[in-house]
């Protein structure tokens, strides 16, 4: 039934898409560009946008010959034209229905392009830089294509992820996700959160390694805010996009925007089928000890094959209301449902022990797993936004609320192969309930020519409600199994309240930014049977300095420092255990308190006529560090916990710059080397870590024409030793290429990408302790081929789509 409510409501938009309005004649403005030699200038960013300068109506980048046309409704407008490299152009425009506005000749004046931000290609950038953000261009990575939202920042320079799906920055897993500079349940659901976010509803990834106050203090590693697609050029506009892959992989969407005077409407959907293979294999050695109850010693074989399928339906629908030349107001809403299944099995091999060494093997055992999930997650938005006297002096003010309602069943066979063993059926039943609701405001003021002020506060509260029955069949009769790990009701609570300010202020060459932000935080969680109960309660203050030095219009410094705090997510205090692997258990841990760090940096940027290079230099030092801790019980069951472990101190250097190589061939190159060291006791026992490693992206984009795109990505991340042993390294490439051509007066697209042409995506961990030994290697996925096609109407040249990036007060 949800499918096919999904797939009506796609097909009412569609049909809208293709509707008729009687609208009036447009006014054109054309002209051609010039360089400062008298040279046309190709490519140059021609932009259509509103008298306040504020949004963006509509734009085209010029031809071959300098020449540029565009339509737009009659209306106030102001022109302006970008090249690097070039001072901007803008000039005020006044157009009526069916005029044709001659800007004539144009001449670019050269200059050093703003040092705050460095597009590092004349054409829509697939980077931008500066101190403390870098934004990375989706639409442009052509191996992202029919990709998930993970695939996304896997390809994003300065993340990785982990064999568990766990993203980190910079080696750093307290990092901050956001959608469109809000938290969301959905990033917050982790690694299965991001997999559900199909590629093509992501504008950009900006990246902010060491946010200031006005920033939440959460995440210490820095922030990840994935931008979404949202467009506001005047009349109607979209764009369809199908594609199909293998892996299985298929998926159909749109994305529509209509504009008129007064309101801007916008909205799109779309539907994703995908079935995922997975396999990974460990290999286990343990001693237990005179005091356990299963064998002293043993050691056993699980190899793991799954296929993990679901379908997602989507629907996004909301409206800018321009009440005033400086007020807007925006609600929006969005519908996600989602279904899944998946098919596990797990083999086990058991071996036996003589005299100390690995024997024959004594038994074989296969465990199925047949899971199905359902998911349904609403959420709407209300914003504000007044602009006093244009975009520098501003007040935001932003509503929030997200309900999500989750279930899931698992039916687990045993089977005995080999050996004696007494199988088992067992089954369970998980859910959850959460509702998030979030508050937030914001004031920005300039304060004489060169000074400006910003402060703000949030509240946020957030609830939830676990459940998880597990029950084994015996005698024919399913009886609930006795731990309470298996059977409770989990009650968690959250509610922060934060206020912000922080001044900024030029003098000459110098410039700094100074603010404190103030959190107060309470988290209350309760296990319902056994009436078990936290409760914390905590004051924080959380500064920040930015101190920047130009020297002269290519090269400028800057120093900065913050520190921040790492709040446990709700699952990780869940205290339930997965019951997938009957050997292997990870149970939350409501105890688990917030970890705090103190981030230095020092960054160089420079750029010159054909690209540009940051060059950062940070250290990070941390307290009560989250740690997963893998220990043996006396049954013999592997048990994982996530504890405040350790204290940390890392530092590194890393590299990020674009470079032209030619007029169509540019490169981009990211490179981050970092050493950390850690320590911390558990159970008496001391927990080192002295850890150098490395991380590496490179991308070679070749344009041999203005049709074609070509694309070769490489990935490297180095081994790193962990607390309890060591994880390998791995390499990876990916290829893509894609042609555009004119389709019906719009412009389409044909890509066709390559993921891991290796196969070498897998992940290796050690764990090497007295009591025990443990190898562990995991794939998600093989190497996978996708094709796409999308068709773009009523859409002109290079400009962003998507909103966001832009806000105050971040998650």
């Amino acid at each position: 039934m949800k499918r096919l409510l999904l797939g009506v409501l796609l097909i009412c938009i569609a049909q809208i898409s293709f509707g008729q309005t009687g609208e009036t004649d447009p006014a054109v403005v054309e002209g051609v560009i010039y360089n400062e030699a008298g040279e046309t200038v190709p490519n140059a960013s021609v932009a259509i946008y509103d008298s306040t300068e504020t949004d963006l109506i509509t734009g085209t980048s010029s031809n071959n010959d300098g020449t540029f046309n565009i339509e737009v409704e009659p209306g106030r407008y102001v022109l302006q034209i970008s090249y690097v490299s070039y001072n901007n152009y803008t000039e005020p425009v006044e157009l009526s229905a069916g005029e044709t506005y001659d800007a004539g000749e144009i001449n670019m004046q050269p200059t050093s392009a703003q040092m705050q931000e460095v597009m590092v290609r004349g054409e829509k950038s697939e980077m931008s830089m500066n101190f403390d953000s870098r934004s990375f261009d989706v639409g442009q990575d052509l191996t992202s294509m029919g990709g998930s939202a993970l695939d996304v920042l896997d390809n994003v320079p300065s993340i990785a992820s982990d064999i568990d799906g766990n993203i980190s920055l910079r080696g750093n897993q307290s990092v901050r996700i956001l959608i469109n500079g809000r938290p969301s349940n959905l990033v917050e659901d982790g690694a299965d959160g991001l997999r559900s976010i199909p590629s093509y509803l992501i504008q950009e990834v900006e990246i902010i390694t060491n946010p200031s106050a006005k920033f939440s203090a959460e995440g210490s590693a820095g922030i990840i805010n994935i931008i979404m697609k949202k467009d506001q050029r005047q009349g109607f506009n979209g764009s369809v996009g199908l594609g199909s892959g293998m892996p299985q992989d298929h998926e159909v969407s749109t994305n529509l925007n209509y504009r008129t005077e007064n309101v801007n409407w916008f909205g799109g959907g779309g539907i994703d089928y995908r079935s995922d293979p997975e396999e990974g294999f460990s290999y286990q050695e343990f001693n237990l000890g005179q005091n356990a109850t299963a064998d002293t010693s043993y050691a056993y074989r699980e190899n793991t094959d799954a296929d993990e399928s679901e379908i997602d339906g989507d629907l996004r629908l909301g409206a800018d209301f321009f009440l005033t030349e400086n007020q807007t107001l925006t609600i929006d809403g969005n519908l996600d449902l989602e279904d899944g299944w998946t098919d596990e099995t797990v083999n086990y091999t058991d071996y036996n022990i003589n005299g100390g060494s690995v024997g024959d093997i004594s038994r074989r055992i296969q465990r199925s797993d047949e899971q199905d999930e359902q998911e349904k997650e609403f959420e709407a938005n209300l914003e504000y936004e007044n602009r006093y006297d244009g975009q520098d002096h501003r007040l935001t003010a932003e509503a929030s609320f997200e309900v999500e309602d989750e279930s899931e069943r698992s039916n687990f066979t045993e089977s005995v192969m080999q050996g004696s063993y007494d199988p088992q059926r067992e089954r369970t039943f998980a859910s959850e309930f959460a509702r998030d609701f979030r508050f937030d405001i914001d004031y920005v003021r300039p304060i004489g020519e060169s000074g400006q002020l910003e402060a703000g506060g949030r509240s946020r509260f957030e609830w939830m409600d676990n459940s998880l029955r597990a029950e084994v069949l015996e005698n024919s009769t399913w009886q609930p199994l006795q731990a309470a790990a298996f059977n409770d009701n989990f009650l968690y609570h959250e509610n922060i309240n934060a206020a912000y300010a922080t001044y900024s202020q030029e003098f000459g060459a110098f410039s700094t930014s100074i603010g404190v932000r103030a959190e107060h935080t309470v988290i209350e969680t309760e296990l319902k049977t056994t009436g078990d109960k936290t409760n914390q309660n905590y004051f924080g203050l959380f500064p920040s300095v930015f101190l920047n030095y130009s020297f002269n219009d290519r090269q400028s410094v800057q120093v900065s420092y913050s520190r921040r705090l790492d709040r446990p997510w709700s699952r990780m205090l869940l205290p339930f255990s997965d019951y997938s692997d009957s050997r292997s258990r990870f149970t939350g841990n409501p105890e688990l308190e917030p970890e705090y760090g103190n981030s230095f940096e020092t960054g160089y940027l420079q750029y010159w006529e054909t690209g540009s290079l940051l060059t950062s230099v940070y250290y990070r030092y941390r307290t009560g560090v989250h740690e997963r801790v893998t220990t043996l019980d006396d049954q013999g069951i592997r048990r994982t916990q996530p504890i405040n472990l350790a204290t940390e101190e890392a530092w590194g250097i890393e590299f990020s710059g674009d470079q032209d190589l030619a007029q169509t061939l540019s490169l981009r190159l990211n490179a981050n080397f970092y050493r950390s060291d850690s320590r911390g006791n558990y159970q008496g026992e001391l927990l080192t870590s002295d850890a150098q490693t490395a991380q590496g992206r490179l991308t070679l984009r070749w344009r041999p024409t203005s049709q074609w795109n070509m694309q070769f990505a490489g990935r490297y991340r180095g081994p790193r030793n962990t607390t309890q042993g060591r994880r390998a390294g791995m390499m990876m490439m990916d290829t893509g290429i894609s042609r555009s051509f004119e389709l019906w007066e719009g412009q389409a697209t044909v890509s066709l990408s390559v993921d891991d042409i290796l196969n070498s995506r897998n992940f290796q961990n050690t764990i090497d302790n007295p009591n025990f030994y443990s190898e562990r290697e995991f794939s998600w996925s093989s190497r996978s081929f996708m094709l796409n096609f999308r068709y773009n109407f009523n859409q002109f040249g290079n400009n962003r789509g998507g909103r966001g990036g832009g806000r105050g007060d971040w998650d």
